[in-house]
């Protein structure tokens, strides 16, 4: 009779299968690399803004790369740069004027920029037109509320410059967390925000203000060609895993594209990963980021992604006149375009 401090060679080699089979779950099996770690840091908090990342995530695609992607929420697309420089994060989207104005102020950047997403700076003034703001002119004296890391914030000097305003001295300025910045107006509390139009838009409407008693004031119609945000990677990741930045740049297009195809599927995966978002608001707000910050007429003719390096040190050269940096850094130094997918897979728009 066989026991269990006797087992038979047939129950033995069962086991060892059993054990053997255990121990291939999530591991990549014999000869097959394990994926690379990608540690990325977004820009916000999970909303319509990081759909594209949820998806590729969600339906796989960062696997099919190769790739073990993190995800993590985040509090602005300036405070993204300095995150990458902290060395925590491999890869992340931050603003493109960030970059520039760390790179001017300190040794080096501390990041890439590897993929534009918002060709123009989505960055506004918003108020409540019963606060009679109708013009840049009538901020004098007025108190806006902005999170100190927000892109808008640290670009207003050349919102500022190009309307007649002193940025510091015609504006009040109070710094307050993000969650609480539309709220500061809807209470009457502050006069202005600045922000994203994704974001403060979408964000007033949230709290029950019309979307008719919303005025914008966007910087880019009042003489602010700049770029927006771009997905970063940290130097020594650009530097050591290359093949996974183009991986990573691979599966979020895909997702892009699948955002633009299915907004209602996109918005439904965004519920799953992040039950407590409201669907109807997010559902408006993919459509701000996609129709208006997104799809400019050169992404729809030539596709996501590219970011001309003369354009680009137009508006460096801009901001380091207007915040003063130590020094001006050169374009071509802050972006790499090489890792980039084919024109054809970066067409998101196309029927």
């Amino acid at each position: 009779m066989q026991t269990l401090l006797n087992p038979s060679r047939r129950q033995l080699l069962a086991r060892a299968g059993a054990m053997a089979a255990v121990a291939s779950i999530g591991m990549p099996a014999m000869g097959q690399a394990a994926p690379t770690k990608v540690r990325y840091q977004l820009d916000w908090r999970f909303e319509a803004g990081t759909i594209p990342h949820i998806l590729a995530l969600r339906k796989g695609y960062f696997a099919e790369e190769g790739l073990d992607v993190t995800l993590n929420v985040g509090a602005g697309a300036s405070a993204t740069v300095n995150r990458l420089a902290s060395g925590n994060f491999d890869m992340g989207t931050g603003d493109l004027n960030s970059l520039a104005e760390f790179a001017g102020n300190n040794a080096q950047a501390p990041a890439t920029a590897v993929m534009v997403l918002y060709e123009t700076t989505p960055a506004a003034v918003f108020t409540l037109r019963k606060n009679n703001i109708a013009r840049p002119a009538d901020l004098r004296g007025k108190t806006v509320a902005a999170p100190a890391n927000d892109g808008a914030r640290r670009i207003f000097p050349l919102f500022a410059q190009a309307t007649g305003l002193d940025a510091q001295a015609d504006i009040k300025w109070m710094s307050v967390e993000p969650a609480l910045r539309e709220t500061m107006l809807v209470r009457g509390q502050a006069d202005a925000i600045t922000g994203y139009i994704a974001s403060g838009y979408v964000s007033l409407q949230r709290l029950g203000v019309k979307p008719e008693d919303i005025a914008v004031m966007r910087f880019a119609e009042y003489g602010v060609p700049l770029y927006g945000n771009a997905v970063m990677a940290s130097n020594a990741f650009l530097r050591d895993k290359p093949q996974a930045v183009a991986a990573y740049l691979r599966a979020l297009t895909r997702a892009y594209r699948d955002a633009v195809l299915d907004r209602a599927g996109a918005v439904a995966a965004l519920k799953a990963h992040e039950p407590l978002v409201d669907e109807g608001i997010e559902t408006r707000r993919l459509a701000v980021i996609l129709d208006d910050e997104i799809a400019s007429p050169n992404v729809r003719r030539a596709g996501l992604g590219m970011i001309e390096v003369d354009r680009y040190q137009r508006g460096i050269d801009s901001l380091a006149k207007a915040l003063d940096f130590k020094s001006v850094p050169r374009a071509a130094s802050l972006i790499d375009m090489r890792h980039l997918p084919p024109a054809a897979s970066r067409m998101i728009f196309a029927a």
